[in-house]
């Protein structure tokens, strides 16, 4: 199992293929494995980085009170590590909050940003649906946990195709899911909720493609307007049919925006 020591904890990451640097940030309840269909997609003509974030994976989960500026020191001291200098950076929700703040913190690191079903500011109806998640967990139930976060995360379409799948999903939770993972959820889901950067976008210069999904009941298109609108010369699309989870439920067009987007910026 590749691991770096990074800050003080283990950080797993796989990198494969050869050619111009891309990384893709997990989303909160992500871990590397749940790229398939981008890592496969991209590293026949990318050298594809994953992660699992501290508290997430196979990455070291303790200890907990997580910040976005620490996520982003692992991230850079990662890249340090592995002597990349440079690199596309592709971050889903979690992911692309986290991703915002490295290119905050570490502007000539990056050589273009996307950001997926992002949020740069926490209002009131998404710190409810988050608080709901918070509370799930702290039963350590992980089947329960799973059927109330998923109908945030997936659209009614993808429920009527992959109903099974879903269900089978959500008693695999039941099974795997620690006390210890649990845990390290409730803390990164605490720190989502302090987010609030809208007023330091206009510092972010890079390249930048936001990217938010039609039926997004979780964190709907109109976040993904003001990260645009304060992001100077950024790019926004919406992907039709999609809900919060839209690298899986539309991984075709999800993979087409990203590398057209990456191409023009090479």
């Amino acid at each position: 199992m590749p691991t770096k020591e990074i800050n003080g904890v283990e950080i797993y990451y796989e990198l494969n293929g050869k050619g111009e640097n891309i990384a893709f940030l997990n989303g909160i309840a992500m871990q590397t494995a749940l790229w398939e269909g981008q890592d496969k997609h991209f590293q026949n003509n990318y050298q594809v980085l994953l992660h699992d974030f501290r508290g997430q994976g196979q990455s070291t989960l303790k200890p907990n009170n997580f910040t976005f500026k620490q996520h982003a020191d692992d991230f850079y001291k990662l890249l340090e590590a592995l002597e990349i200098d440079e690199i596309h950076v592709v971050g889903v929700s979690y992911g692309a909050e986290v991703a915002m703040q490295f290119a905050l913190q570490y502007p000539k690191k990056v050589s273009s940003l996307v950001l997926g079903t992002a949020v740069s500011e926490i209002r009131p109806l998404l710190q409810a649906k988050i608080e709901s998640w918070i509370m799930a967990a702290e039963t350590y139930n992980g089947e329960l946990f799973f059927k109330v976060m998923a109908p945030y995360v997936y659209s009614n379409s993808f429920y009527e195709k992959k109903g099974e799948w879903l269900e089978n999903r959500a008693q695999q939770f039941g099974k795997i899911v620690t006390k210890e993972w649990l845990d390290a959820f409730i803390s990164l889901s605490k720190n989502f909720l302090t987010l609030d950067i809208t007023n330091q976008l206009s510092n972010i210069k890079v390249p930048t493609l936001v990217i938010s999904g039609e039926e997004d009941i979780l964190k709907p298109p109109y976040y993904g307007k003001i990260i645009k609108n304060e992001i100077p010369n950024s790019e926004f699309e919406v992907i039709d049919n999609a809900a919060h989870g839209l690298f899986a439920e539309k991984p075709v067009k999800f993979n087409q925006l990203v590398g057209d987007f990456i191409k023009k910026h090479i």
